[in-house]
């Protein structure tokens, strides 16, 4: 396909900015694009948006149709707005070339041949229900764990593909501690650390961990969920 007939930005609506931003009150940005995304072309995108943590980090980037949504205030609108326009050309390009989508082909290949296996940790535990059930209907042999404690002897048992853990479980910046526990002792295992903080206020993960923002989508969690897969350590 010519690189022209994928998508671009073409325009941005902006409700009115304030200084902080609620995303529960608050209206989104949105960014039009020129052309309706392809289902490839929108994994692409859900796995940049995971992979870029700068002036995106808690915009809250998704999909719709042909908007691309996200949050900013007064002060970073217009450095976001560039940023957006700069990820989907980015991708646009990617896919062009075929480097995204043989990213997100390897990922998912690798799901079709083998089952992956799920930790996740999670103190909410009605959180912890619905993303299991979630991930159960997708192909996923989940293992929940309610702490790090128990994330911890579930691995002494087992090898999993990739552990998903909550940024503050149990008590603030735990999760990431657990996330550097399982870097240093199960290096071949993927790591995905979710949370609902600002950017300025995640700590430094480990290196390969990528960051998932809440409140996430079905689709963003399972695309980011399959690109950490094809790294990850096989059952054992």
């Amino acid at each position: 396909m010519p690189l022209r007939r994928l998508p671009r930005i073409v325009g941005f609506e902006v409700p009115p900015l304030k200084a902080a931003v609620d995303v529960v009150r608050d209206p989104p940005i949105v960014g039009l694009l020129s052309v309706p995304p392809t289902r490839p072309w929108v994994d692409a995108f859900i796995i940049e948006a995971a992979l870029t943590r700068s002036t995106l980090g808690d915009a809250l980037l998704s999909v719709d149709g042909n908007r691309v949504l996200f949050y900013a205030s007064a002060s970073n609108a217009r450095a976001r707005c560039r940023a957006v326009r700069d990820m989907v050309e980015k991708v646009s390009r990617q896919l062009f070339s075929g480097k995204a989508s043989g990213r997100s082909g390897s990922a998912a290949s690798i799901g079709e041949r083998i089952p992956r296996k799920l930790l996740l940790v999670e103190d909410d535990e009605v959180l912890l229900d619905v993303t299991t059930e979630v991930l159960g209907s997708n192909g996923w042999a989940v293992t929940g764990m309610t702490s790090a404690a128990g994330a911890t002897a579930a691995l002494d048992e087992s090898s999993f593909h990739v552990v998903m853990t909550d940024i503050d479980l149990e008590s603030p910046g735990r999760g990431v501690v657990l996330a550097e526990d399982v870097h240093r002792r199960w290096p071949r295992t993927g790591v995905v650390v979710a949370t609902g903080l600002r950017d300025d206020a995640i700590p430094r993960l480990p290196e390969g961990a990528l960051l998932l923002t809440k409140p996430y989508q079905r689709r963003q969690l399972l695309a980011v969920l399959n690109l950490v897969a094809g790294a990850g350590a096989p059952p054992g």
